[in-house]
C-alpha cells in the first residue's frame, strides 16, 4: 500500500464522501472507494468493443447524437 496525496475537485470531493458514509457508515473508507473506482474504470476500458449497427439509411447529426448518447448512458 502507498500513501499519496490527490486534489479533488470538490464536487467529486463531496460525491465521493456522501457514497463512503452511505455505503460505510463513516468517511473512513474513502480510499477504500476511490480505490473501487480506480478498479471499475480500469475494467471499463478493458472491455472496450467496436459496435457496428447497420440502420440501412443515413442519420441526421442530431439523430446520430442522441443515439449515440442513449448507448453511451446504458455503459455507464
Amino acid at each position: 500500500m502507498v500513501k499519496t496525496t490527490i486534489i479533488l475537485d470538490d464536487d467529486l470531493y463531496k460525491e465521493l464522501i456522501e457514497e463512503a458514509i452511505k455505503k460505510y457508515g463513516s468517511t473512513r473508507k474513502l480510499s477504500l472507494i476511490i480505490n473501487e473506482k480506480l478498479r471499475q474504470a480500469k475494467i471499463h476500458t478493458k472491455r472496450k468493443k467496436r459496435m457496428t449497427i447497420k440502420l440501412g439509411r443515413m442519420l441526421k447529426e442530431e439523430e446520430l447524437n442522441r443515439i449515440l448518447e442513449e448507448i453511451w448512458q446504458e455503459m455507464v
